[in-house]
């Protein structure tokens, strides 16, 4: 019998929990990207972080269900919004359970909107509240709940 504190088991959950990390990362990185340069390209490198039957509710951005859906808010919807954004996360809480997992993380994310020409720099605060689930042995965002304690 194998305990979940042997060391396999250990560096697995580690490996679990640095692939997370990763994954939100890429998430921030690919996030920009949508903002910045919307493209198909960058709209799929986000919606692929996701499994295919994710939800996503980013507040007053909208909520949306299934990886499908979140490529089309990230290809058309939210690069509308914003035409320059800079994403920072931090503080994560993660716990990993086999091919699930569960996470929260501080973010500051500053954007730029579209409208008016003009327009100035806004900051958000907030967090992120997460479900992950492996998927064909690679870690995806299963759910994602934002929070913004300040617009």
């Amino acid at each position: 019998m194998t305990s979940s504190n042997d060391l396999p088991s250990r560096i697995e959950r580690l490996e679990s929990l640095e692939a997370i990390r990763t994954l939100k990362a890429q998430y921030a990185v690919f996030a920009d990207r949508c903002l910045t340069t919307p493209s198909a390209e960058h709209a799929r490198a986000l919606a692929d972080l996701f499994t295919d039957d994710a939800t996503a509710d980013y507040g007053f951005f909208g909520t949306f269900s299934g990886k499908e859906a979140l490529f089309r808010a990230f290809a058309e919807q939210l690069p509308a919004s914003s035409r320059w954004a800079a994403h920072h996360v931090m503080n994560p809480i993660l716990s990993v359970d086999g091919d699930t997992a569960e996470g929260t993380w501080s973010f500051v994310a500053h954007s730029v909107p579209r409208e008016p020409k003009d327009a100035t720099r806004l900051t958000y605060f907030g967090s992120y509240e997460e479900k992950y689930r492996r998927v064909g042995g690679a870690w995806k965002i299963a759910s994602i709940i934002v929070h913004f304690s300040s617009p």
